[in-house]
């Protein structure tokens, strides 16, 4: 049997990933941004350690003057404040779901290794790395395995070598894997994997149906904005997909009970978890925190020096660009052919999405999410946006290839490789942006949410902290952007 050379490259990458992932010393007390249990996991991870540890899912002990470790607790637990006067955890439990095997196998572990048991010690810190690393990995692999269905062995691991080290997702998987987007960037890889099969047959398959549905499901308990992926198994396989899927699907109603009850599951846990604390079913977590529905900050969330998703990711132009394409060719080039116009897999679902999904997290009154590298919110998309990439590249290399009419043999010898090594120049450009703009946001040099035109300018490909650095920072007033003032930020132009 032949081995598949995307296989082999994923694997090596996957190598070098966990190599990376293991040189941080994540328990470190005087970098506390190497701590995975920091900032927004802090909200994701409460869950575990307030009912395995304390018992007690209301947060009474939080602030408890009894308590000998009360003062631990303001670096352990972040409640919001009901106006019940209740604790509830801001953020929904699907990350807590996720990583509770490796909390359990943490439990176990620390007092063995002369560690206390009490969730925040060592084992649990490495824990929690290792959970998010360990599903955003596979993640990859299930992408692989739906990318490989479209695309030849060489394409697919070009892909994921720019997705990985070309985009802000491995600093998702090595750096700050305890955040949410390494466990939905597998969901979406599932969700588009199970799609695939639930809707490839001529009848609907029970189990991947099922699996769809767990994974949507998941994709919406760990973030509910995530609602807007059920648009992608809805128009997978473009207009005629649509049609046929409801026909199908019509007529198997019992399949489709039981994916709404497997959907309903993730979503069950999270209303009784909120019965519990606050007396309502639905209760909105997010306290004082709304989106700007009239006032969406689109430039400042593609193209800001605060955290412009285009500007941080420069390879993800290409997915705009297949974008552009696909709706030109299904909305404008030729109506008549839209039904069946799908210039590569899931084009009519990346047309409607992309800018919904900008849309909403431009709207969010921190449209730059708080501390981040480069538009972090979309990191979980990239598996449905990676195809529109992937046929820009080879429209472009079947076009190179294409002989020019009329031109002599020497030029247009000479026009393809030079534009060849234009191609492999911009890539390998890409990459080594990336990993630099990740190592100095690892080392603050690039700021987590205060970067300005001044201070990207002063740190652009440079090793040392510049002197004033400090004074260039431009750092967003949040009591005044939660009101709805003050959301600009510094622009990119060419």
């Amino acid at each position: 049997m032949r081995r598949d050379p995307s296989m082999l490259f994923l694997l090596g990458l996957q190598v070098l990933l966990g190599l990376q992932f293991l040189d941080l010393d994540r328990s470190n007390e005087g970098k506390p941004n190497l701590r995975p249990i920091y900032w927004d996991v802090i909200s994701y991870y409460a869950y575990l350690p307030a009912l395995c540890i304390e018992g007690d899912l209301s947060l009474s002990f939080v602030g408890d003057p009894g308590r000998s470790d009360v003062h631990l607790h303001r670096d352990r637990y972040w409640p919001e404040t009901t106006p019940d006067g209740h604790k509830v955890i801001k953020t929904s439990m699907g990350v807590a779901l996720m990583m509770s095997p490796f909390f359990g196998m943490a439990h176990v572990l620390a007092p063995r290794l002369g560690y206390s048991a009490d969730g925040f010690s060592r084992p649990y810190q490495f824990a929690m790395a290792l959970a998010g690393f360990f599903w955003g990995s596979l993640g990859l692999w299930v992408l692989r395995s739906w990318l490989r269905i479209f695309w030849g062995s060489w394409t697919v691991a070009i892909a994921l070598l720019l997705l990985v080290g070309g985009t802000n997702l491995g600093n998702y998987l090595v750096y700050e894997p305890a955040m949410s987007h390494s466990f939905s960037f597998f969901w979406m890889s599932m969700l588009l994997w199970c799609s695939h099969r639930t809707f490839r047959p001529p009848s609907i398959p029970l189990r991947w149906f099922l699996g769809l549905s767990l994974a949507y499901g998941m994709l919406v308990l760990i973030r509910p904005t995530m609602l807007m992926a059920g648009l992608l198994p809805l128009w997978y396989g473009g207009w005629p997909g649509l049609v046929a899927k409801i026909k199908r699907i019509s007529s198997q109603p019992f399949s489709l009970l039981a994916a709404f009850m497997v959907f309903l599951v993730p979503i069950v846990l999270q209303a009784f978890y909120w019965k519990y604390v606050t007396g309502q079913l639905i209760f909105y977590s997010y306290q004082g925190e709304r989106f700007f529905w009239k006032d969406p900050r689109i430039l400042e969330f593609l193209l800001s020096y605060r955290k412009g998703w285009l500007l941080y990711n420069p390879v993800m132009v290409l997915v705009v660009l297949g974008w552009l394409w696909a709706f030109i060719r299904c909305f404008w080039k030729g109506k008549r052919d839209w039904p069946t116009c799908e210039p590569y897999p899931l084009a009519t679902a990346v047309v409607i999405l992309l800018p919904l999904v900008i849309y909403v997290y431009s709207s969010w009154w921190s449209w730059w999410f708080g501390g981040s590298l480069g538009g972090r919110a979309m990191v979980e998309w990239y598996p449905a946006l990676v195809s529109a990439g992937i046929a820009v590249v080879q429209a472009f290399l079947r076009w190179l290839h294409r002989s020019v009419l009329g031109l002599p043999r020497l030029l247009d010898t000479l026009r393809r490789w030079s534009l060849s090594l234009a191609l492999l120049y911009v890539m390998g450009y890409t990459l080594a942006l990336q990993y630099h703009q990740s190592w100095q946001y690892r080392i603050a040099m690039l700021h987590w949410d205060s970067t300005g035109k001044d201070w990207f300018n002063a740190v652009w490909w440079q090793s040392t902290f510049p002197s004033g650095l400090e004074r260039m920072a431009r750092p967003p007033d949040g009591e005044r952007v939660r009101l709805g003032w003050g959301r600009d930020a510094e622009i990119w132009t060419p």
